[in-house]
């Protein structure tokens, strides 16, 4: 799950600076409404001709007509609950995050268990996340990443991207045959030079 998580993270951050209008997962839109970009163009061909991966224009089609000529907007692959949201503004707060996050992941029947963080808050949670690997020999919990989510409720990196995107990567063996069944994740804390919550996750 190290593996899986690390990748992730990277592909998250990589994201965040590319500049990229297509998503590889759903993703909360302004107005509150769940859709993947991709899905919709890569279902669609001629939508795909049209406008591409432009999510904004996808949208604005989705929107306009294609919800009323019956076209479908996400996979059925996932199971999509819905979210309340933030109880000030447009943002989550840490635990409306967490909170968020793992309604998505229990729905799309990911078991929530805090004790893959075994012994982290004794040993490596007692230093600088980046020197993991100095107390890596004394933790006994399950394997580990770390990342960034942002608190918006729409946009690039937040809660509905990083679960989707995590549920993909769950689906994925872990070279044994065996997929992730399991999941944690805690915030570490927010970071003023990326905007976003500093994450831990299991």
């Amino acid at each position: 799950m190290k593996k899986k998580f690390a990748a992730f993270m990277m592909a998250m951050v990589m994201a965040a600076g590319s500049g990229m209008t297509a998503q590889a997962s759903p993703v909360r839109m302004p107005d509150g409404t769940l859709f993947d970009s991709d899905y919709y163009a890569e279902t669609y061909p001629d939508l795909m001709q049209a406008f591409g991966r432009n999510t904004q224009l996808l949208y604005q089609h989705y929107q306009d007509c294609g919800k009323a000529e019956g076209r479908v907007s996400l996979p059925s692959k996932f199971v999509y609950p819905k979210l309340p949201a933030p109880a000030s503004g447009d943002k989550y707060t840490a635990d409306e995050l967490i909170a968020a996050y793992r309604t998505i992941i229990e729905a799309n029947g990911i078991v929530w268990d805090p004790g893959l963080k075994g012994n982290w808050s004794e040993t490596i949670g007692q230093h600088n996340i980046e020197e993991w690997y100095k107390y890596d020999d004394s933790y006994n919990g399950g394997s580990w990443g770390t990342g960034f989510i942002a608190p918006d409720r729409a946009g690039l990196n937040n809660v509905d991207w990083a679960a989707y995107t995590d549920l993909e990567s769950f689906a994925f063996d872990d070279g044994t045959g065996h997929t992730t069944t399991s999941c944690y994740m805690e915030v570490l804390g927010w970071d003023e030079s990326m905007g976003m919550y500093e994450i831990v996750a299991w």
